[in-house]
């Protein structure tokens, strides 16, 4: 038997929507695989479409092809959804800042930061139904989901604040050391930038950010030639 990588919320993308086929070969965990990253990506849609307080479940299930039972076995809630969701697009969100600190040399960290910024802010446009749900209407959603907001930003600030601590210092010890909450205020400005530009420009436009991100990025790590804006 041929072995087929479970869906994730984004891969199933591609799919959302329709049933799968009579005979489609695949196993109960991987049929459960596929019905579960359906109705993730389902319900970013939906919520991002008509808000998360419109959105049914009825609606979640229709777009994502499957029984209302099979929503109900995985899912409670709505709200179980809702943090499933967000679960899974945050862990993806932040694979592309991880990733690229990780991969490159510490003394490349110049690249490392902005290969990290342009991948971020192209996952968002990449997917701009879920970058909606996971920016806008999680902030609607009840103090669980923005709760879990504020951790996933604070996540992303303490990165930064790493990077800056054990790899920036180090090559040059002369820069200052920075307050913890300076991070916070970075990533935070930039977090109300982009939904701002999902209000008024659409999410296709989030990666023009990445210069005036970079620049003021790089103003705060101390460097004195900083990308333009």
């Amino acid at each position: 038997m041929s072995e087929r990588p479970a869906l994730t919320g984004v891969e199933a993308l591609a799919t959302v929507g329709q049933r799968l086929p009579s005979r489609h070969g695949l196993t109960a965990e991987e049929v459960a695989a596929s019905q579960r990253a359906r109705i993730l990506v389902g319900f970013m849609e939906v919520a991002a479409e008509k808000g998360y307080g419109a959105a049914t479940i009825a609606d979640i299930v229709e777009r994502a092809g499957v029984s209302r039972q099979t929503f109900y076995t995985m899912f409670p809630t709505k709200q179980a959804c809702f943090v499933a969701a967000f679960r899974a697009g945050a862990s993806t969100a932040l694979g592309e800042i991880t990733k690229p600190l990780s991969e490159l040399s510490y003394l490349d960290w110049r690249a490392a930061v902005t290969l990290t910024m342009e991948r971020y802010l192209a996952k968002m446009a990449s997917q701009p139904k879920a970058t909606w749900t996971l920016q806008i209407e999680c902030l609607a959603a009840g103090p669980e989901i923005a709760a879990m907001y504020h951790r996933r930003i604070a996540r992303i600030a303490e990165l930064y604040r790493i990077t800056y601590k054990h790899v920036v210092r180090k090559e040059d010890p002369s820069r200052p050391e920075l307050p913890d909450e300076a991070f916070d205020l970075l990533v935070g400005g930039m977090s109300d930038l982009i939904r701002q530009c999902l209000y008024t420009k659409g999410a296709e436009a989030i990666p023009d950010l990445a210069p005036v991100f970079l620049s003021t990025l790089m103003a705060l790590f101390g460097e004195r030639d900083t990308p333009s804006a």
